[in-house]
């Protein structure tokens, strides 16, 4: 891939509990891993304030996170950490992280403040994420989003910054009706004319045994065609045990599992496009 053409996805869904945090933080991974030979890097922005990355990956904090550099309290550099672990065993050399907090909800009223009032220091809310972070197309072949379900004044500038979105989906009903909502975001940001396309829609905590997973599964399919379903992730208790055990990716703690594959076609295909 040219270094000048680095791609950046969003995983995003306006419902919790569906699986983003693991989504982004194994696809970061994966993509990195496949990329590492050629000499690619990958990188995985936090957008959630909870936080959940870093911890996580058991990763040490630094002094600065996302809310710093939007607020420009630090640069890039200051923010930024390599998510490599080889001393513990978890080698991952081409794979950063921009770590998030609860700070990020002051960031959030600092920056409507500041585009309320005008003057200097003053950016419009929707181009904060582009003038801070557009410049990673230049350094890293994939820029992975974890956003949190509410993203609220930061939605269009998520939207703005990503190529394209990947948005999980928990085949229950619930999950269901959270995806048609989000999807209705982006379609109105397309027709705002912001150009982020979707990626694919990835069914998550799949049980085959279920009718209600069947039946979902099957309505996303007649809705969103089946060409934009990814192969669904299928519920195990490895997504939480994994990052518990020395904060390991699934791909590490339990490279064999149905879980491991499920993850690994998801990217296959995000490679592929």
């Amino acid at each position: 891939m040219s270094e000048l053409n680095g791609r950046v996805l969003a995983v995003a869904n306006r419902k919790g509990g569906v699986g983003k945090t693991t989504t982004a933080i194994t696809l970061a991974h994966g993509l990195a891993r496949r990329i590492e030979a050629a000499g690619g890097r990958v990188l995985l922005v936090d957008f959630d304030p909870q936080g959940n990355v870093a911890t996580s990956l058991k990763l040490e904090s630094r002094e600065h996170d996302l809310a710093d550099l939007l607020l420009d309290r630090c640069t890039f550099r200051d923010c930024i950490i390599s998510a490599d672990r080889a001393g513990d065993g978890f080698p991952r050399p081409n794979l950063f992280v921009i770590p998030s907090s609860d700070s990020l909800a002051e960031a959030k009223s600092e920056l409507m403040i500041r585009s309320a009032i005008g003057g200097r220091r003053a950016t419009q809310i929707e181009d904060v994420l582009d003038e801070k972070l557009g410049f990673v197309r230049q350094l890293f072949d994939y820029t992975i989003i974890d956003c949190p379900p509410t993203l609220d004044i930061f939605s269009d500038a998520v939207y703005k910054l990503a190529d394209e979105a990947i948005v999980p989906v928990k085949t229950d009903f619930l999950g269901e009706v959270g995806t048609a909502r989000h999807t209705g975001d982006i379609l109105s940001a397309q027709a705002y004319g912001i150009d982020i396309k979707i990626a694919c829609i990835l069914p998550t905590f799949f049980d085959q045994r279920l009718t209600i997973a069947r039946s979902v599964l099957d309505t996303l399919e007649k809705h969103y065609g089946k060409a934009a379903i990814a192969n669904p992730i299928p519920r195990s208790t490895v997504f939480e045990q994994a990052p518990a055990v020395n904060g390991q990716t699934i791909l590490e703690y339990r490279p064999g599992s149905s879980s491991a594959e499920a993850y690994e076609q998801l990217v296959d295909r995000i490679y592929a496009l």
